[in-house]
């Protein structure tokens, strides 16, 4: 009987990392495509706004992006989970119902502090289109919670791609027709954001006791709590470089360059979203959770590393082709802010599988962290000015890197990192470092290694097949170690 239900759980867990690995791969190719949209977005702004309003709306877009990552953690990953651990349609009906009520309450908060923090930098009307884009990204998080709860991952990254395609063609349309400058293109955040809300589940409507009943769940109010908090602390350490340098006084040219620099390096961020997306809902049935942590982490690091070497071997050159000759800067920000996003993307990844046990003890870790961060950015600022500040947050990512994963080791062991390699991804940077100064042949090198990183990560093959027997020790655990009952 033990042997039998040792099978059990291991097939289950086979078929949860199965079926999670299959989603991460839609939901990273739907966040790379946005990516992809949003830098040409971006790219496109540089030439369309000038340097101070282009400096304007990259801090905006790092608050919406900022409140949206809270956002899409916060409430939608409460509902995910309650729907993956839910036993009957009651529980499912009221996760929903509350999710519903929470993202509006939570949404006004989140946009009364957004529209504060946009005062410091922004004209009125910035600040009042910042905030309503933040209210309809909130609302619309109750979408995304349902379908990755259900797991129709494909559903959810089409939602990714729609919201992102209406957003930059709004925001086009708004720039260039309308001359609305920075204001029209932060507007665009909150137009593409009604995508969601056309996909809001639907519930039993009932009296209003369901409501009130929803309304009261400590439970899920506690948890929905905890995860803005962890997931405050984790956008703040992916933004608040960004807002910084737009405040602090300085060129605006080199702030411009940062800003830029420092959304290049962002993707890895986005590639952990989209795998702590996925995976999420099995890491929290808690079925053999080291193999399915592994196989997240394998997936991030597959992909962001290669990505991180790329911009942190960048030659100017290639920059000047798509920047303006403003941007100039970006040649040496990039090799220090592709080091702070790399860190970023594995401390959000690290953070959701505290998240998906409803273990805060991270939050401490999260919190020092987040100390070293603001002051390495404060200090290197204080030493070389906006070269400085890179550097520093370079350092300071990383020092907040090696503390949670230094809690998470400590709490999990080492099995969820039983599959990083880390041979490959130095070789990429020895490669690509060295062909630097031959623009053709590093453009050659970089593609074979996008492509070849797009390949193995969509299509794992064989290779990556047999890499689970490295973790041989734990099947043994879990098949009780070949004892017999």
């Amino acid at each position: 009987m033990r042997d039998q239900r040792q099978s059990v759980v291991t097939a289950t867990a086979k078929r949860d990392e199965s079926v999670a690995a299959h989603g991460a791969r839609w939901v990273t190719l739907a966040f790379v495509f946005v990516g992809l949209l949003n830098y040409g977005y971006a790219v496109l702004l540089t030439r369309l706004l000038p340097v101070s309003a282009y400096s304007v709306f990259s801090a905006g877009q790092g608050l919406v992006l900022s409140a949206g990552t809270v956002a899409t953690v916060s409430i939608p990953w409460v509902l995910a989970q309650a729907l993956a651990r839910a036993r009957s349609d009651e529980d499912r009906d009221g996760a929903v119902r509350f999710a519903m009520l929470a993202s509006a309450g939570s949404g006004v908060i989140a946009a009364a502090v957004v529209g504060l923090t946009a005062s410091r930098f922004g004209a009125p009307p910035t600040v009042i289109v910042l905030a309503v884009s933040t209210f309809v990204i909130f609302l619309g998080t109750t979408t995304t919670g349902w379908l990755q709860g259900r797991e129709r991952m494909r559903a959810l990254s089409a939602l990714y791609v729609g919201e992102n395609l209406l957003k930059n063609g709004a925001g086009v349309v708004l720039v260039m027709v309308a001359g609305l400058r920075e204001t029209g293109a932060l507007a665009a955040f909150g137009i593409g954001g009604i995508a969601m809300l056309l996909r809001w589940p639907r519930v039993s409507h009932g009296s209003g006791r369901p409501w009130r009943a929803a309304l009261a769940n400590s439970d899920l109010w506690r948890r929905a709590l905890r995860m803005a908090m962890a997931q405050g602390a984790v956008s703040l350490l992916a933004a608040i470089d960004v807002v910084l340098v737009a405040i602090l006084p300085g060129s605006r040219a080199l702030a411009a360059s940062y800003q830029a620099s420092a959304t290049l390096s962002r993707v890895p961020l986005y590639i952990a979203g989209a795998v702590a997306t996925a995976f999420f809902p099995s890491l929290s049935r808690q079925v053999a959770g080291g193999m399915i942590g592994a196989r997240a982490v394998r997936m991030y690091t597959a992909a962001a590393m290669p990505f991180a070497a790329v911009l942190m071997t960048l030659p100017a050159p290639v920059l000047a082709a798509v920047f303006p000759a403003q941007y100039g800067a970006m040649a040496t920000l990039l090799k220090y802010t592709a080091i702070g996003g790399l860190a970023v993307g594995g401390i959000s990844l690290a953070t959701a599988f505290f998240q998906a046990a409803n273990d805060y003890s991270c939050l401490w870790w999260l919190g020092a962290g987040l100390a070293c961060y603001v002051g390495a950015l404060l200090a290197g600022w204080q030493i070389a000015g906006v070269t400085g500040l890179a550097a520093g947050g370079a350092a300071g990512a990383a020092a907040a890197l090696a503390l949670i994963t230094y809690r998470l080791v400590r709490l999990q062991g080492r099995t969820v990192f039983a599959l990083v390699t880390l041979g490959e991804p130095i070789g990429i940077v020895a490669v690509l470092a060295v062909l630097r100064p031959h623009e053709a042949l590093w453009l050659a090198a970089a593609i074979v290694t996008g492509v070849r990183t797009g390949v193995r990560f969509m299509h794992p093959g064989a290779r990556h097949a047999r890499r689970p027997n490295v973790m041989a020790p734990l099947y043994r655990r879990l098949r009780g170690g070949g004892a017999d009952t």
